[in-house]
This record gives C-alpha cells, sequence and structure tokens, in this order.
C-alpha cells in the first residue's frame, strides 16, 4: 500500500464517516446475537431429532415384541403337509 497510516489516522473524519461507525459496534454485537441463536436452533433441532428417533425405536422394539401375529390355520408350507386333503388323493406321489 502506498498509503501512509500515520497520516490516514491523523486525518479528521468527516461527519458521514462518523455517522457510520457510530452505529458499527452495536450491528457487529447484532450480527453475533443472530449467528449465536441460530445456532442453538440448529443444535435443538438436532435434540428434538434424535429423542423422537429414540421414542420411535423404543415404542417400535417394545409393540414389535408385545403385538405378534397369530398363526394361520391354513400354511401350505407347513410341516405337517400329509394332513393336507391333497394327500388323501396321493397326487404327486
Amino acid at each position: 500500500m502506498t498509503d501512509n497510516i500515520e497520516d490516514r489516522l491523523a486525518a479528521p473524519l468527516f461527519a458521514e464517516d462518523t455517522a457510520r461507525l457510530a452505529d458499527l459496534e452495536g450491528g457487529v454485537w447484532q450480527r453475533i446475537e443472530q449467528r449465536q441463536s441460530q445456532r442453538r436452533m440448529g443444535q435443538v433441532r438436532l435434540a428434538v431429532t434424535a429423542m423422537a428417533l429414540l421414542v420411535g425405536m423404543a415404542n417400535g422394539g417394545v409393540l414389535g415384541q408385545v403385538i405378534k401375529p397369530r398363526p394361520s390355520d391354513i400354511q401350505i408350507f407347513s410341516v405337517s403337509a400329509g394332513l393336507s386333503p391333497m394327500a388323501n388323493f396321493e397326487v404327486g406321489g
């Protein structure tokens, strides 16, 4: 840079430059707070999703063990195929 920083710092500021600098710190802190709140919301969303997954898996596991399907009266591929009505006709044998 060809400008001397000492000369620039020693030069007085214009009124419009002073007005822009007056709200600079407040704007910076406002953006920092927004980013922190967005980060917190992301963490809350992750926690809620994890809790919902945990509750869903627990309920599915418990209900899956409690509620079992009844065995059907008609089982085509059962071990007791000799009790089939077709066994009387000796089909395939």
